[in-house]
């Protein structure tokens, strides 16, 4: 139970806070009272009690978030707000969940869920949120929510984004930022960068391969196809990648050797090639800027889309000048930006 006598609590209760205040707020409080009751004689083995505290703060936040969600434009007004409605739910001690629901005829959908709502890391997990095959498909009853639950969905997300809830992964939902969304790239490797050495005598070898990216892996063969990787060590200096072994056999003495070296690198990623296609389709100039990997789409709303590679880590990233317009927004707008998402990620099980 909540003391409503604490100045603080009353405070937050009767404050009109944005959500990202509220969370702030109702996270330390939350956080005291639970460190409190755990380092207590009394109350530090009563989970049943700690859980129960836990639930009355997760419900407060509940609330500040519904109550800011009420004077939201877009959303608060709409008949989709009359259907919204918030469970907290906590299942341990240390986790909690704010789960959102649209009450229908049917039942309750259960649109996402707010993850552990009151921890630094809390995100958002969708449930049944427009995906990206609803929004390119030809179907017009692929998206099962007409254009005024969108338009209040669209405002209840980004929202809570303002608060630093936002969602994982590029999967899961349209309902999020173009701006910063990044996601995994596949790179062609099928031609390796090659170096080749002849074996003059047994012992010490060096191969070095000029590469210009992120090593993806390698094999040193013989002239039989045999991989003798294992027998030396790699490693990289500049744009060298050297494999140097002091242990070559006999029995290759007289035969080449060939370090084949599987490279990412920003001129390789067919998921630009595809880009560059789907653009020139629909009209929009597509230029590589000076920075290596990145590339500039000039959009008649006289805004450019960025597109960057990251050969290091392997995944391609948007930016927009506007960084709370959605995927579903701009694709709206743009409909070539869902056609090459949906032909280049390669991560598709939610995408239904």
């Amino acid at each position: 139970m909540l003391n409503y006598n604490d100045q603080e609590i009353t405070s937050i209760i009767t404050s009109d806070l944005d959500i990202a205040e509220s969370r702030t707020r109702i996270t330390v409080k939350s956080d005291a009272t639970i460190d409190a009751l755990k380092n207590s004689e009394l109350w530090s083995t009563n989970t049943s009690a700690q859980t129960g505290v836990l639930l009355d703060f997760t419900t407060l936040l509940a609330s500040k978030i519904y109550q800011n969600l009420s004077d939201t434009n877009g959303l608060g007004d709409s008949a989709f707000f009359k259907q919204l409605w918030l469970k907290p739910v906590v299942p341990d001690t240390e986790h909690t969940t704010i789960v959102f629901f649209q009450a229908t005829p049917d039942g309750n959908k259960e649109l996402f869920t707010i993850v552990d709502p009151l921890r630094t890391d809390g995100r958002l997990v969708a449930s049944n949120l427009p995906t990206l095959l609803q929004i390119t498909s030809k179907n017009d009853d692929a998206v099962t929510y007409t254009d005024e639950e969108l338009t209040a969905l669209i405002a209840l997300v980004k929202e809570l984004y303002t608060a630093g809830y936002g969602f994982r992964t590029v999967d899961e939902t349209v309902l999020q930022p173009v701006d910063g969304l990044t996601f995994a790239t596949k790179f062609d490797t099928s031609l390796p960068v090659k170096a080749f050495a002849t074996v003059q005598e047994a012992g010490d070898i060096r191969l070095a391969a000029t590469i210009n990216g992120t090593v993806a892996g390698y094999h040193v063969y013989d002239e039989d196809n045999h991989d003798w990787m294992d027998l030396g060590t790699d490693t990289r200096d500049g744009d060298q990648f050297i494999w140097e072994s002091t242990s070559i056999p006999e029995e290759l003495v007289g035969q080449q050797l060939t370090l084949a070296v599987s490279v990412q690198s920003v001129d390789n990623v067919p998921a630009m090639d595809e880009l560059f296609v789907i653009a020139s389709s629909n009209a929009i100039l597509m230029r590589e800027s000076t920075n290596p990997g990145e590339y500039s789409l000039d959009l008649p709303n006289h805004k450019s889309l960025t597109v960057r590679v990251n050969p290091m880590s392997g995944t391609v990233t948007l930016g927009y000048p506007e960084p709370t317009t959605q995927i579903i927004e701009l694709d709206n707008q743009y409909p070539f930006l869902g056609q090459w998402m949906k032909s280049v990620l390669p991560k598709k099980p939610a995408f239904n």
